[in-house]
């Protein structure tokens, strides 16, 4: 058994799975999708946040980001011009299930506010989403819906800086 055999038997006992080699851009690229779509089934249209799906540590087995890595997209919504943020929940809760995703919480957060929360996965392709509908902000933040699209820990190729 060579030394990368061991680390990856050992990953795959922290995580419960084995990790998938997969390239960095094409990952980032599954997740930015996941975003688009997940915009497109809001049904509503306003501001969306200019950023990218990144490199995410796996904390559970690489915390120094050297092998295994995650893909996380934060974005948010606002400034509706259509639409409303009521409609782009609703819209989410019944589109979601029909495009393979479980809803696996639908509630309110923990925080004072009891903002609306959806969290959901998606059990073929192993990524997960957090969605917040912040209606209530401190100060005079306007409203949004914040969305986080993570993925599983994956294994870069050999060679590939992360």
């Amino acid at each position: 058994m060579n030394d990368n055999s061991k680390t990856n038997g050992s990953a795959e006992s922290k995580l419960g799975y084995k990790p998938d080699v997969r390239a960095v851009e094409d990952a980032k690229g599954e997740v930015n999708a996941i975003s688009s779509n997940l915009l497109d089934w809001m049904g509503v249209k306003g501001t969306v946040t200019e950023s990218g799906a990144a490199v995410g540590v796996c904390e559970a087995i690489d915390p120094d980001l050297t092998k295994y890595y995650t893909i996380h997209h934060p974005w948010s919504i606002y400034k509706l011009s259509k639409g409303t943020f009521e409609t782009a929940i609703q819209n989410l809760r019944e589109r979601l299930p029909k495009h393979g995703w479980d809803i696996t919480k639908d509630g309110e957060t923990k925080s004072q506010a009891r903002n609306p929360e959806i969290v959901a996965v998606n059990r073929q392709t192993h990524h997960w989403v957090q969605i917040e509908w912040a209606r209530e902000r401190s100060g005079k933040l306007e409203e949004l819906i914040s969305v986080d699209v993570d993925s599983r820990c994956y294994l870069a190729p050999k060679g590939a800086d992360l």
